[in-house]
């Protein structure tokens, strides 16, 4: 499988382990608060193999491994890797954009995948402008069914400034992340759902599209006011900074 990045260990991307993480280049969002510009190309910098052996060596106290990107599920490989780190007894989170839910209800058939986290783009009715792309939609829905039957699973909203058409960007409003939380209950059946609120972060010369470095982080009395809304569809709703 390709890898752009990685990090040796990490004590935040998977509650309750410390893990390793592999980030996929390559992304079939455009999302323009993204901050993985600089891994969405298609080149792999780190070796697999280098990767797998370096598990090998901290099998003592690393005991898991996040798959983030970019979008993994995009990559041919990611099902033998997976099988690979299955075999050196880790434990295995991915981290998804929702848009290949074939490669979902593999992991799933398979019992590959411990945890999945899948972002939540915001609303139904701006997903083409939060992703920058128009085709999300019925695949989004149908991963959204596959990821509530993992052992462990979450979904999550960053509140970001949405480029609304011409010179209009603001953040997502409280109404919006209400419609958002209303549609995870209506598609998956059930308020009972791990979700999390997060914060956007500027970051210079790091965001996919320049005009948002302006902008500042989440504002937190949007933040709690939308965990208040959000609170009244799915009370297990926490804010990430």
């Amino acid at each position: 499988m390709k890898i752009g990045a990685a990090l040796g260990f990490n004590l935040i991307d998977y509650p309750g382990r410390i893990a390793a993480v592999a980030f996929a280049p390559g992304c079939n969002y455009s999302c323009p608060h993204c901050h993985a510009k600089p891994i969405l190309g298609t080149a792999a910098p780190i070796d697999q193999e280098d990767f797998i052996n370096y598990l090998d060596t901290v099998k003592d106290w690393v005991n898991g491994v996040v798959i983030c990107g970019g979008e993994p599920t995009l990559q041919p490989e990611l099902v033998p890797f997976i099988q690979r780190l299955r075999a050196q007894k880790l434990a295995v989170k991915l981290d998804t954009n929702g848009s290949n839910p074939a490669v979902l209800a593999q992991l799933l058939a398979e019992n590959l995948v411990d945890y999945v986290a899948m972002d939540i783009k915001g609303p139904r009715h701006l997903w083409s402008n939060l992703t920058g792309n128009p085709g999300v939609e019925a695949a989004m829905l149908e991963s959204m069914k596959l990821v509530v039957r993992f052992p462990i699973y979450e979904f999550r909203t960053t509140v970001a400034p949405v480029l609304r058409g011409g010179a209009d960007i603001s953040f997502l409003t409280v109404p919006e992340m209400a419609a958002a939380a209303q549609l995870i209950v209506e598609i998956t059946g059930s308020p009972d759902h791990k979700y999390y609120v997060q914060k956007f972060m500027p970051r210079k010369d790091g965001l996919l599209d320049a005009r948002l470095e302006a902008f500042p982080e989440t504002p937190v009395n949007l933040l709690r006011d939308i965990h208040n809304e959000v609170l009244k569809y799915i009370p297990n709703t926490q804010v990430r900074g």
